[in-house]
């Protein structure tokens, strides 16, 4: 065989290891992108920076995109600071967005549709004056769905969205104003102050109850 040809398929067998390499090699990672830590934002890039890909948020902030093992992703938006995330073994994400807070950023939030002009002002609002204000929620259930991406709210049932197991049950435990309750749905949104929910480390203190994660509820 002469050697031209010998050179030939050596380098398409090298072309077939290497692209089944990179198919080995890669990996689907989903997340959700937010703004002022709990909104969803539309419209954001996600680059992953080895593989080249690119997909952008929905509606939800949900995205997914291949990536190559131990890929980085490269998140923007106009009107908030650029960040960048390593990709690990996880293939869920969940990415906070800081407002850049510029004389522009207001402008270019609106108008690359990550968030609705009236959202994005009742955030910026909440921003400066340190204070949300939830009077626009009908109920407590409807002010945790829509605040608290970590949770799944079925009627009067708040579950972490982690706890997958058919064996336990995922409900949450409630704490209002550091007091363990049993029942939130008393509550006005009104009146409610600020709302988080911790998990994992942040949840030990309340022992085997918080190994579902705790909504912490703040009162006015």
């Amino acid at each position: 065989m002469k050697p031209k040809i010998i050179l030939a398929f050596i380098f398409i067998f090298a072309l077939i290891a290497g692209s089944e390499a990179n198919a080995q090699n890669t990996q689907n990672v989903n997340g959700i992108v937010t703004g002022f830590k709990n909104i969803p934002l539309n419209n954001v890039k996600i680059t992953a920076i080895k593989s080249g890909n690119t997909v952008y948020t929905d509606s939800k902030g949900q995205f997914s995109i291949k990536c190559l093992t131990k890929d980085q992703l490269e998140i923007t938006a106009g009107g908030f600071i650029k960040k960048k995330v390593k990709i690990g073994k996880e293939n869920l994400y969940q990415v906070n967005l800081a407002y850049a807070n510029k004389e522009n950023s207001f402008n270019e939030a609106v108008k690359n549709k990550h968030m609705s002009e009236e959202d994005l002002q009742k955030a910026v609002y909440a921003m400066s004056s340190g204070q949300k204000d939830y009077s626009h929620y009908d109920s407590i259930f409807e002010l945790v769905d829509s605040e608290v991406y970590e949770v799944n709210v079925k009627g009067n049932s708040i579950t972490n969205k982690k706890v997958k197991s058919f064996d336990s049950n995922p409900q949450v435990l409630y704490v209002v104003d550091d007091k363990i309750v049993s029942d939130i749905s008393y509550i006005s949104p009104m009146y409610v102050k600020s709302i988080e929910f911790i998990e994992d480390v942040g949840a030990t203190m309340y022992g085997s109850r918080g190994a579902n994660g705790v909504l912490k509820i703040r009162l006015k």
